[in-house]
């Protein structure tokens, strides 16, 4: 009966800690400025997380004094795998956060509208920056 009891409490516990293990949280430095959701953020140190731990399709990218937050889709990269980071488009000088992976196979896009417009539009080809968190 003890073994019933303490195999109880120790799955409850387990339990418990689940949804904190699941949730994703990375800092990350940005050398450059780059664009969220048609919103500019400054280079700088940024923490990136889950902004409900039950919903990983909403994102915040928390800067020293700016914030954005983000709705995302899963992507999934069965080949290839990524340490946590983001992946920025560059258009020109410009830079705009398309992915964040958070787990080896798994990560998060950003819907992207007119992107390819803006890139053909500078005339340059499609460039994909990965910045590593630490």
């Amino acid at each position: 009966m003890k073994l019933c009891k303490f195999t109880l409490a120790l799955a409850l516990v387990a339990a418990a800690c689940l949804p904190a293990v699941a949730q994703s949280r990375m800092s990350i430095n940005i050398p450059f400025e780059f664009t969220v959701n048609g919103k500019t953020l400054p280079a700088g140190h940024y923490n990136v997380h889950e902004t409900l731990a039950n919903d990983n399709a909403t994102w915040t990218i928390d800067g020293e004094h700016t914030f954005a937050r983000i709705m995302t889709h899963s992507v999934e990269s069965p080949m290839k795998p990524h340490i946590p980071s983001m992946i920025f488009v560059r258009a020109g000088d410009r830079y705009f956060l398309a992915q964040i992976w958070n787990e080896a196979h798994w990560g998060r896009e950003l819907q992207l509208p007119n992107m390819k417009g803006i890139v053909v539009a500078e005339g340059d080809a499609d460039r994909y920056v990965e910045i590593a968190a630490k």
